[in-house]
C-alpha cells in the first residue's frame, strides 16, 4: 500500500511538471506583438499581432512532434534503458528476471524504433505541406 502511494505521489509531481515544460517550448509561432502600434477598440487598446496561417498551422505541429520526440521519448527511454540494465545487474543469478529485462529491452527498442518511423513519416508529410527550400534531409533534422 505504502509503494502505491509514493508511485502516486511520484506520477503526480511529473503530471504538474510537464505544464512548466509546454509553458517554456513558445509552441505557438505566430499571434506574437509586433511593435508598439496598439489597436483601439470602443476604447480598449489591444496590441498588434502577427496573424497566424495555414504555414503557422504546420510549423505548429511540427514544433509538437518534435517536442514529443526530443524532449520527452529519448529521456524517458534513457531512464527505461537505466532500469532494464539496472535489472540485469541486480539480478544476475536469477534466469527468470534476467529474461524479463532483457525482453523489457527488446520492447523498449521496438517501441522507439516504431515511433522513430512515424516520427520520419509525419516528417516526409509535413515537407509535403511546407516550404522546405533546404531539402528533406535539413527539415528531417530540425
Amino acid at each position: 500500500m505504502k509503494n502505491q502511494k509514493t508511485r502516486a505521489m511520484i506520477f503526480s509531481f511529473l503530471v504538474l511538471l510537464v505544464p512548466t515544460l509546454a509553458y517554456g517550448a513558445s509552441l505557438i509561432p505566430c499571434g506574437q506583438p509586433v511593435g508598439t502600434a496598439n489597436i483601439v477598440l470602443n476604447g480598449t487598446s489591444f496590441p498588434t499581432t502577427d496573424p497566424c496561417g495555414f504555414n503557422d498551422l504546420m510549423i505548429l505541429g511540427n514544433t509538437i512532434v518534435h517536442f514529443l520526440m526530443y524532449d520527452v521519448s529519448v529521456p524517458l527511454l534513457a531512464l527505461g534503458f537505466m532500469y532494464a540494465g539496472a535489472r540485469l545487474v541486480i539480478f544476475q543469478d536469477k534466469e527468470g528476471e534476467w529474461s524479463k529485462a532483457k525482453k523489457s529491452f527488446e520492447d523498449m527498442a521496438m517501441g522507439f524504433g516504431m515511433m522513430l518511423g512515424a516520427y520520419v513519416l509525419i516528417k516526409f508529410i509535413l515537407a509535403q505541406f511546407l516550404n522546405t527550400a533546404g531539402g528533406f534531409t535539413l527539415f528531417l533534422l530540425q
